[in-house]
């Protein structure tokens, strides 16, 4: 039984290696250039899976504890605040995985970011779009539970914030939410899933937003 707020609002923890999200992998493949700053790395389990996949990656955070697992896994890293530790232009790109909604000074690390990127920063948050829809029919995304986050963004809101720094911004929804998640397996279950899995309906509610900002 749960009877504290701390049971319910924990800070987020980063991905351990092997335990990532793959979404995000497939999406720094996609769009990363050869050398890649995993900037908020955490314990550095994205910039590894990139290294496996032949990018070259260096890490970065304040978090010293976090740094020495990503150090001990083989991840160049390095800890610090900003101004960054980098020349301009150091990186083909640089990574924001989960990182801007945790930080009150965000209009700093996007500038760093910009900084030393020359092709494109790539950069994930939790989308807010529909709380409010949600909150009335009583459903969240659970990690809108992350008791650390301060700012929360909408399709318009990620944008603009990208564009102060940004050329261009292209913003994709993802990780869509399956109503059939929620039934057990019954017959609508299985009807539900064939429905969305050849595209018959598609998804209302998308719980991340995904964003390619190119250099200036």
């Amino acid at each position: 039984m749960l009877r504290t707020r701390d049971d319910v609002y924990q800070p987020g923890l980063p991905a351990k290696a092997g335990e990532h999200y793959r979404a995000f992998v497939r999406f720094a493949a996609k769009h990363a250039g050869q050398k890649v700053l995993d900037l908020g790395c955490g314990y550095g389990a994205y910039s590894l899976a990139l290294v496996n996949e032949g990018r070259s990656c260096v890490g970065c955070d304040i978090n010293f504890q976090y740094l020495k697992t990503a150090v001990k896994s083989g991840l160049p890293a390095v800890a610090a605040e900003a101004p960054l530790p980098f020349p301009d232009k150091s990186f083909d790109t640089v990574l924001l995985f989960e990182v801007i909604e945790h930080v009150p000074p965000i209009e700093t690390i996007l500038r760093e970011a910009f900084r030393v990127a020359r092709k494109n920063v790539l950069v994930t948050v939790p989308n807010a779009e529909d709380l409010e829809l949600l909150k009335g029919n009583d459903v969240t995304y659970a990690h809108m539970l992350s008791s650390d986050h301060v700012h929360f963004f909408d399709p318009g809101s990620f944008s603009r914030i990208l564009r102060s720094f940004a050329g261009d911004v292209q913003i994709e929804r993802g990780d869509p939410i399956y109503p059939y998640w929620f039934l057990s397996r019954s017959i609508g279950y299985y009807a539900l899933r064939v429905l969305y899995r050849f595209r018959l309906v598609k998804p209302r509610f998308f719980s991340r937003l995904y964003a390619v900002a190119s250099v200036r």
